[in-house]
């Protein structure tokens, strides 16, 4: 009995079958490498609408609560005599005009005010948004150091010794002040951040205190919507230097208006990306935001241009400045 032979591949059918596996092997891994490229991206993406959330949540309950006292909304009738407040960087005397102005619970510095007790300077295409207000909640602690409001449907005071002045069916607040605007980051200083002064506890007395919120944050623009017919309708929107929004106009601010320009927290050098669109701030008075022209903004992040109007919920009989 004559046996069969078996044949192997042949040489061609080897190159073939090589050449095959090749490309499905550069096929998979392009497809890896793309995979990964979208999910840096997407990452990206979503860190950046993350941390826009995060800021616009910050600065909304404040705005809604700006010129709310308890049970007094008229902050000519809170007394603030004996109130000191410190911080670093500035006087005593500095920091407590700055707290204290009661009458003014809503106010925005224009494009590159130098702000007392921050712990870096506005950034110069900035705003910054001053905010006044009590708590929310009717505070549950009294303490040394933390200024407190008692207020009554007739007055308030002021106090920041633990001792509540026992005004008639009075309530107790803590006295909330937040300054909102864009600095450096306190853990790299080449990423610009949110930051916010804020009135905090100091022991002895009330302190302003300088405070990251989020970082990314580029630019911070704030607009009034004015009543200008007291009809408690917005008529028109001005920056915050505007004439208008001074308090001899005899306007009222009903709206806040807030323009915030964020950038992802990665550096997309290394993949290619480069961000040229630009950016039409709220301020009418800047040019342009063009990433890689404008100076302090790199055209490798992504970015998120966005605007929310926010309505004081305090918002009849008080003037802007």
């Amino acid at each position: 009995m004559t046996g069969r032979r078996q044949h192997g591949m042949t040489l061609i059918e080897t190159m073939v079958a090589m050449t095959i596996g090749t490309i499905l092997i550069g096929g998979a891994i392009t497809i890896y490498i793309q995979s990964q490229a979208n999910y840096r991206t997407a990452d990206s993406l979503s860190q950046l609408q993350e941390n826009v959330r995060f800021a616009l949540d910050s600065i909304e309950p404040d705005i809604q609560l700006a010129r709310f006292w308890g049970r007094n909304n008229m902050p000519n009738l809170i007394d603030t005599t004996g109130i000191q407040v410190g911080c670093t960087g500035a006087t005593d005397l500095q920091a407590t005009a700055f707290a204290m102005q009661l009458a003014t619970p809503v106010e925005a510095r224009d494009d590159g005010y130098e702000l007392d007790c921050a712990g870096s300077n506005p950034r110069g295409d900035s705003d910054v948004l001053v905010l006044r207000h009590a708590s929310a909640r009717i505070a549950n602690t009294l303490a040394v150091g933390r200024v407190q409001v008692e207020s009554n449907f007739t007055s308030g005071q002021l106090f920041d010794d633990a001792l509540a002045p026992g005004l008639l069916d009075g309530e107790v607040r803590n006295v909330v002040v937040n300054a909102y605007y864009i600095g450096d980051s306190t853990f790299d200083a080449s990423v610009p951040a949110l930051r916010r002064l804020t009135l905090v506890d100091g022991g002895a007395q009330g302190r302003l205190e300088d405070q990251e919120v989020i970082p990314g944050v580029e630019n911070l623009q704030v607009q009034f919507g004015l009543d200008t017919n007291a009809d408690s309708q917005v008529d028109r929107y001005v920056d915050g230097d505007h004439p208008l929004a001074a308090p001899a106009a005899g306007t009222q601010v009903i709206a806040v208006r807030l323009w915030l320009l964020v950038r992802s927290p990665t550096d997309e050098t290394g993949q290619g990306f480069q961000d040229n669109r630009v950016y039409t701030p709220a301020d009418a008075d800047l040019a342009p935001i063009q990433p890689g022209i404008t100076d302090g903004y790199p055209d490798n992040f992504r970015r998120l241009a966005i605007s929310k109007t926010v309505f004081l919920r305090n918002s009849g009989g008080f003037d802007a400045i």
